[in-house]
């Protein structure tokens, strides 16, 4: 087995972050990867899963074979026990691969904020956001007839430079690379005020 995706998004299938990442971050990512990469850069998004295939074993597969994980972070994301696997199998091969430390803080997860960052993760906390979309995190597809897409695109721009050159630091594929698998988080008590 070898590589065979370069980047990974990993995004929460809401409404909005979901139609964001699939309408805007990862059409205009794939451009802008193509105007600026010696070589092709293949993206894995889970758009792209062909019906009927076995959804959980088709991403745990994708993850093995992916350089690096572009995670979309807002608050629901940490809520999500996939999401949380898909982060953690990196982080986990980061560890593994003596990666992500003061000395090389790049590693191979380039997390970007849709929204939040208060209610992250503690160890998400730690990390810097290479790039901040929470003033850009439209998902209709009107956004792209906005002044503001001219922001969002210049910030993919940076993105898919920075990630071309994150890519040439990836090491070679191994298979020990490990894949978390999801734990659903236990079901949230809500109390009512009794009136």
């Amino acid at each position: 087995m070898a590589y065979e995706y370069d980047i990974f998004v990993s995004y929460r299938r809401t409404d909005t972050v979901g139609r964001w990442v699939t309408n805007h971050l990862v059409r205009r990512l794939e451009a802008r990867l193509e105007d600026e990469s010696p070589y092709p850069v293949k993206i894995f998004c889970d758009r792209e899963m062909a019906e009927g295939v076995n959804w959980p074993e088709a991403l745990k597969g994708a993850i093995r074979c992916s350089r690096l994980l572009c995670a979309v972070w807002s608050a629901d994301y940490f809520r999500s026990h996939w999401c949380m696997a898909e982060w953690r199998s990196f982080r986990e091969r980061e560890e593994r691969l003596g990666m992500f430390s003061s000395l090389q803080p790049q590693g191979l997860v380039y997390p970007v904020r849709y929204a939040d960052g208060d209610y992250f993760h503690d160890d998400a906390k730690k990390t810097q956001c290479r790039k901040d979309f929470r003033t850009l995190n439209y998902p209709d597809d009107v956004f792209q007839n906005s002044l503001k897409y001219l922001e969002f695109d210049e910030l993919v721009k940076e993105m898919a430079i920075e990630l071309i050159a994150q890519l040439k630091a990836v090491p070679e594929w191994r298979a020990d690379f490990p894949i978390v698998t999801p734990v659903p988080l236990p079901p949230a008590i809500v109390t009512r005020p009794v009136i």
